[in-house]
């Protein structure tokens, strides 16, 4: 399981849920129902200030639908939640074999993430004296525990100096999506991967540094992929239910064609939006 995951709206028109029974609507946050899929949580961010700070205490019910953090208020507590302070990311802490850099990265979402200007924001960073990385993992709490889900979200990484990526992901045990998941915001494209149930993976011509809405769903044994609303690939997974959370988390790999072969200098950051986000349950 990896533990370590957050766009403007760009001119361009990309169309977003192909599934929908209602006219596409571009750049927009879906609102009801789909063809099959029953909406259960919609947010765009608008008229909202939820400044650096707010996301404090966070280590209350951690990993459940009742976890929440103390710092924020109203339904900012009811459906947010971010891994606490002092957690480490995959990159620290060498889950999944993923060691090997010269160091990781700590989730501090009191630090990092803030809601303003119509997006969620998290602002990771490298201290200018060095140390570990500081990131943050949100969970959309009311997306948890949903066994067929439909997850879609418009992203855009703002800032990008090397040393930083993101791995969106739902697990189980050893099952695992992974939608979006880049190695680093500047030199890689976006990629899906499966893990359980059957290896597999989908790589899309997509930066994170220009906006796109990421879109996957389960359905029974069954994982499809959209990227701007065109569907990419169906295949096979072994998720059953679990969480939705959007991780952010250091490098892994070290890439030798990079200087410092990518890991994120002292002083380096990373500012990646959410200008909307979405979640349904399966209508059965």
């Amino acid at each position: 399981m990896i533990l370590a995951a957050i766009g403007t709206v760009l001119a361009a028109v990309l169309s977003f849920a192909p599934t929908s029974n209602a006219a596409t609507v571009p750049n927009t946050l879906p609102k009801g129902d789909l063809t099959g899929w029953h909406q259960v949580w919609a947010e765009n961010f608008n008229d909202a200030s939820v400044p650096v700070g707010s996301f404090s205490g966070c280590n209350n019910n951690a990993d459940r639908p009742s976890a929440y953090c103390t710092g924020l208020k109203g339904k900012w507590r009811d459906t947010l939640w971010a891994y606490p302070s002092g957690w480490d990311d995959t990159a620290k802490s060498g889950n999944d074999g993923n060691g090997g850099a010269p160091y990781g990265g700590t989730y501090e979402p009191q630090k990092t993430v803030s809601i303003s200007g119509g997006a969620l924001k998290v602002a990771m960073y490298r201290p200018a004296s060095g140390g570990s990385n500081v990131v943050a993992a949100v969970v959309p709490k009311k997306c948890m525990d949903l066994r067929d889900g439909r997850y879609s979200a418009r992203v855009r990484v703002t800032q990008a100096d090397p040393g930083f990526k993101s791995a969106w992901l739902r697990y189980e045990g050893r099952a695992e999506v992974d939608y979006p998941e880049v190695d680093d915001y500047t030199d890689s494209d976006v990629a899906m991967f499966n893990h359980g149930g059957g290896e597999w993976q989908v790589q899309t011509p997509a930066h994170m540094t220009t906006s796109h809405t990421y879109t996957w769903e389960r359905r029974g044994g069954t994982v499809t992929v959209y990227l701007d609303g065109k569907k990419l690939k169906s295949g096979g997974t072994a998720l059953t239910s679990s969480s939705w959370v959007w991780q952010n988390e250091s490098r892994i790999i070290g890439n030798s064609k990079l200087t410092n072969r990518g890991y994120a200098k002292p002083g380096a950051k990373a500012t990646l939006e959410v200008t909307w986000a979405t979640c349904y349950t399966a209508v059965k």
